[in-house]
């Protein structure tokens, strides 16, 4: 007698969650990927500035565009930054300050590296403007080569926040329904309700009720 090697078919039909999280995963890369490679490459561009322009600068128009480049490319950055953080389904349901706070870092960091960047711009194109040349020894002056070490050094920890945000953010649990996003709307909602009867109990008899509950989550 054969054997029978049929096999029900609830064994082998995929569940509902188990194609949302495929179907999550095979479009996720599809439509993030341009995103991470195009922040990928303005970090590229913004170190082969960092390295390259004492050497291509052959004037100080020249210089002053590269610089224009630069500061373009770091606004950029921090503009996709928050455009991907925006467009994730954590920060559509109402989660944005939980995603800010997770990606605080990143943010802060490229704002004070555009900052380090736009002072130490300043002091090299000042001098070559009022002299009309190129200053053969811009760095001779000490607070000059001082704010030069220090952006080159924090350039490396904003390379390394920028990388870490994009990476973090191709994960699809920030794009669709999952377990993670489920638990922490529990947490707020328990979070919630333990206010609301926190503050309920805790009224006199024929006082209003008026007041605003804030719930935060940790």
């Amino acid at each position: 007698m054969r054997p029978n090697t049929s096999f029900p078919m609830e064994t082998i039909k995929p569940t509902r969650v188990q194609t949302q999280q495929l179907q999550g995963s095979a479009t996720i890369p599809f439509r993030y990927r341009i995103l991470l490679y195009l922040s990928i490459i303005l970090l590229a561009i913004d170190l082969g500035i960092n390295t390259f322009s004492e050497y291509l600068a052959t004037s100080e128009y020249i210089q002053l565009i590269i610089f224009i480049v630069q500061d373009v490319c770091i606004l950029l950055s921090i503009t996709l930054l928050i455009l991907m953080v925006l467009t994730t389904y954590v920060a559509q349901a109402g989660l944005l300050c939980l995603l800010l706070r997770m990606f605080r870092f990143s943010i802060v960091t490229a704002c004070i590296y555009f900052a380090l960047c736009a002072a130490i711009q300043t002091v090299i194109l000042i001098p070559r403007f009022q002299l009309k040349h190129r200053v053969p020894n811009i760095f001779s002056r000490k607070e000059v080569l001082i704010l030069y070490v220090i952006q080159r050094t924090f350039s490396a920890f904003h390379y390394y926040a920028m990388k870490r945000a994009a990476y973090r953010l191709s994960d699809p649990n920030f794009y669709q329904s999952s377990q993670w996003l489920k638990k922490i709307w529990e947490q707020r909602r328990m979070a919630f309700t333990s206010t609301t009867m926190n503050t309920v109990s805790g009224l006199q008899p024929g006082t209003p009720t008026t007041r605003i509950i804030c719930c935060a989550i940790q």
